[in-house]
C-alpha cells in the first residue's frame, strides 16, 4: 500500500478487512463452537460513522472489532477470547498498527449486559413508559444523552458476523423509537429551542449584547437545531462532537446549515435575533406541516412558537413527565 493510500483508508474499512481475513478464520480454527451464536462489527468510533481522518487515529481506529456473546457463553469465554485473540493478531495490519494507541484490537462483550451499560435497558421495551431511561431522565452532558448516541451507533453500526439471536432481536427492537415517544423527544427539543431561541436569546440576551453569553446561547441553539433536523428524520442523535456530522447527512441540512453558519458567523446580535426567529418559524412550520401539531390562533406571537408546540407534543405523551423544564 503507498503512503497515499494509506492516508486516505477509512478506517470502518481496514476493521472489516481485518475481521474478514483475519479475525473471522481464527475463530473458525480456535473457537468452531462460537461461529454460530456470535455477532461481530463495530459500534463506536468516528470510522463507524464515516467520519474519521488522520486526526482520528490517535485511538479506537483501525483494525479493530467487537464480538458480542450470550450471557452464558460470555461467562465461560469472556476471559478467554480476548485474551487468545490479541495476543495472536498481527503487530499491523493494511499498514496499520492494531495496537497503536493502546487499544485492544479485539473487544469482547456480553449482550445484555452492553446493551444495559450502554443504552440502560434490562428488558426489551414493551410500553411507551420503558422509553423513560433514554427520554424521561436525559441530562444534557451526562450519561443520558449518551444513550441516545448509543442508540445511534447502534442504527447505524457495522456488523460482519450476525449469529447472536439476541443481539439481532435488541436491534430490531431499538431501531427507533414508538410514535409517542419520538413526540415525547420533538417535544424536549422544542422546548429547549425556545428557551435558547425564541425566548432568552431574542428577548433577552440578544438586546444586553454580552458576547460570551450570546455564543453560549447561540450554541445550545444551534445543537437543538440540529437535533430536531435529525429526529424529523426519524434518527437518533449521537453525541456532541459527531452531531454536526450527522446533521450535514440530513435531507433538510441543505436548508438549516447556511443558516446555522450565517447565525454563528454574525457578530451583530440584531440580525442573529432575525435569524434565529426565521429558524425557528420553519422548524415549527415543518412540525405542521407533517400533521406533528396543530396551527391554531395561539401561535401567533414568534416566542410562543416552539413551546406551544412543545405543550402539544406533550399532551401526545401522557406518561412523560417533562424533566427538562
Amino acid at each position: 500500500m503507498t503512503k497515499l493510500q494509506h492516508n486516505e483508508i477509512k478506517g470502518l474499512a481496514i476493521a472489516e478487512d481485518f475481521f474478514l481475513h483475519w479475525g473471522k478464520p481464527f475463530l473458525e480454527q480456535e473457537f468452531p463452537e462460537l461461529m454460530g451464536r456470535i455477532a461481530v462489527g463495530r459500534f463506536s468510533g468516528s470510522d463507524v460513522l464515516g467520519a474519521d481522518d488522520a486526526i482520528s487515529r490517535d485511538h479506537n481506529w483501525g483494525p479493530q472489532f467487537t464480538l458480542f456473546l450470550s450471557e452464558n457463553d460470555f461467562s465461560r469465554y469472556g476471559a478467554q477470547l480476548p485474551a487468545t485473540m490479541n495476543q495472536a493478531a498481527p503487530t499491523k495490519w493494511l499498514g496499520c498498527w492494531v495496537d497503536g494507541a493502546g487499544d485492544k484490537n479485539v473487544h469482547v462483550e456480553s449482550v445484555p449486559l452492553w446493551i444495559e451499560e450502554a443504552i440502560g435497558f434490562s428488558a426489551v421495551p414493551q410500553v411507551d413508559a420503558d422509553w423513560g431511561v433514554i427520554v424521561r431522565h436525559r441530562s444534557i452532558g451526562g450519561t443520558i444523552e449518551a444513550r441516545e448516541s448509543a442508540l445511534y451507533y447502534l442504527k447505524h453500526g457495522a456488523l460482519w458476523l450476525n449469529n447472536n439471536a439476541e443481539f439481532a432481536e435488541w436491534r430490531t427492537a431499538l431501531a427507533y423509537y414508538p410514535e409517542h415517544v419520538w413526540y415525547a423527544r420533538l417535544a424536549e427539543e422544542c422546548f429547549r429551542l425556545w428557551q435558547y431561541g425564541e425566548y432568552n436569546f431574542v428577548e433577552r440576551v440578544a438586546k444586553r449584547g454580552d458576547p460570551i453569553a450570546i455564543r453560549t446561547c447561540l450554541g445550545e441553539f444551534a445543537r437543538g437545531v440540529m437535533r430536531i433536523t435529525l429526529l424529523l428524520q426519524k434518527d437518533f442523535t449521537p453525541y456532541w462532537k459527531w452531531l454536526a456530522y450527522a446533521f450535514r447527512k440530513c435531507n433538510r441540512a441543505s436548508h438549516y446549515a447556511p443558516l446555522l453558519e450565517s447565525l454563528l458567523g454574525s457578530a451583530e446580535p440584531a440580525q442573529q435575533a432575525t435569524l434565529v426567529k426565521h429558524i425557528s418559524h420553519d422548524i415549527h412550520q415543518e412540525l405542521v406541516s407533517m400533521g406533528i401539531i396543530t396551527q391554531g390562533e395561539e401561535w401567533t406571537k414568534h416566542y410562543l412558537l416552539l413551546v406551544n408546540a412543545q405543550s402539544e407534543l406533550m399532551a401526545k405523551a401522557p406518561w412523560m413527565t417533562p424533566s427538562w423544564i
